[in-house]
């Protein structure tokens, strides 16, 4: 059995692990500060580029980077008030940048140092789906300790970075539970730095699954990765939330390979998506496609649950699957707990419930969600072996709810409805003329 959670992070820091999710602090004061710490040049010993090797076990394009020697060396860093961060290397291929920094402790507390920002000019890259994975050393770094680290993060294809890059960490000191300080690298790293060991072939194919239309858009070999854009076609009556076992297949004479489990770049459209599998030699191959098992998707005039919470009655809800259940804890007045029990649930590509954080009650007005009283539910468990998902939230509307005109609706951001259905696009052939 797995469980899941969405932390928040603070809940992040006490669950801090060998690698955890970044998340960005809304109007961040750390932003505003000015460094005024001098940055120097990095003693050999913590920018050896071996230092952060290990990452290469479980990072296919941090590997092949290091490899094929095309990490920039940076080698700058700064200090200030006891504490030292040192950008070694990095590099980008114009989707995804790694960044290897290491941090030195001189002062007698613990500090947890934690990516700030990466900014390209101007424009910030995107804090969902980036990670800290620590190549040696701790993330809680103490008194004399020095920690090795590489930042990974997507970049976004329709933003405007520039080459004049700064990265940032901000420090959370253990004692104080608080924020403490802000080091600033400064450096010159080209967005597209591997532009000209790019291959680009525009595919314009459209695969469609349970009549749902998926266009193919471009398929973009470069030394780190392979990745597949599609774009949803927004006729669609269906919301499609993720591919179901995606497999990128190549074939040279009787050789074939294949690859799975591709990772999802972040996107600021929902109609489109970015399939990352972690190999940077399919194009050498005579062709490639694209092969899926199915489809998380639901019909989006379905995307909404409607709930009587006099009654405890669910009106309508995106399937028969989501149920109001009884709490194992006290919960507040106007407090709902929600189910979503799936068989047959496609674990290995399954996502979590998402629900709005406002909502309508019948007469039109809209209100916020409250906090939660009730902690024990929350959180999704699944099980490979059945393969069964079940969600569970508890939804706080207050107890002021209980007398507004019922049903209220609540809007779906994310739902999982598995639709199974096998289909090919082919991405490249070198045999057509």
């Amino acid at each position: 059995m797995k469980r899941t959670y969405t932390f928040g992070v603070s809940a992040l820091i006490v669950a801090a692990a060998a690698i955890f999710i970044i998340f960005s602090i809304s109007g961040s004061p750390f932003k505003a500060l000015k460094e005024d710490a001098v940055q120097t040049a990095s003693a050999n010993s913590v920018s050896d580029f071996e230092s952060f090797r290990s990452i290469a076990q479980r990072d296919q394009g941090f590997a092949a980077a290091l490899e094929q020697g095309l990490m920039k060396p940076i080698k700058q860093g700064v200090e200030k008030n006891g504490y030292r961060m040192d950008v070694a290397g990095a590099v980008t291929d114009g989707r995804r940048a790694y960044v290897m920094y290491s941090f030195q402790n001189h002062t007698d507390s613990d500090v947890i140092p934690i990516v700030d920002a990466i900014i390209f000019g101007e424009t910030e890259t995107p804090s969902i789906g980036a990670e800290i994975c620590i190549a040696m050393g701790n993330n809680v770094v103490s008194s004399g300790q020095t920690s090795y680290f590489v930042f990974k993060t997507d970049l976004l294809s329709s933003a405007d970075y520039k080459k004049d890059a700064q990265f940032s960490i901000k420090l959370w000191n253990n004692a104080t539970s608080k924020y403490q300080k802000v080091l600033n690298v400064k450096f010159d790293l080209e967005p597209n730095l591997l532009k000209d060991k790019e291959r680009v072939f525009n595919t314009e194919g459209t695969m469609k699954v349970d009549g749902q239309n998926i266009k193919v858009k471009q398929v973009s070999f470069t030394p780190l990765n392979t990745y597949v854009d599609l774009e949803y076609d927004k006729n669609n009556d269906k919301q499609i939330f993720k591919m179901i076992n995606p497999v990128l297949i190549g074939e040279k004479g009787d050789h074939i390979e294949k690859l799975y489990y591709p990772e999802y770049m972040p996107t600021l459209d929902p109609s489109k998506t970015t399939l990352v599998f972690k190999t940077n030699k399919f194009d050498q191959l005579d062709s490639a496609s694209l092969k899926v098992f199915g489809i998380g998707a639901v019909k989006k005039d379905q995307l909404k649950v409607v709930v009587d919470i006099n009654k405890k009655q669910i009106v309508e809800a995106p399937d028969d699957n989501f149920t109001i259940i009884q709490p194992d804890e006290k919960v507040g007045e106007g407090e709902m707990i929600f189910q979503h029990r799936l068989e047959n649930a496609q674990v290995a590509d399954s996502i979590g419930m998402w629900l709005d954080d406002s909502y309508t009650d019948a007469a039109g007005e809209e209100h916020k969600r409250l906090p939660s009283v009730n902690v024990s539910h929350g959180g999704t468990t699944t099980s490979s072996k059945e393969d069964t998902q079940v969600d569970e939230t508890a939804y706080n509307f207050g107890k002021e709810a209980l007398n507004y005109p019922q049903p209220l609706t609540i809007g779906v951001k994310r739902y999982w409805i598995p639709i199974m259905e096998t289909q090919t696009q082919e991405l490249l052939s070198k045999n057509k003329n």
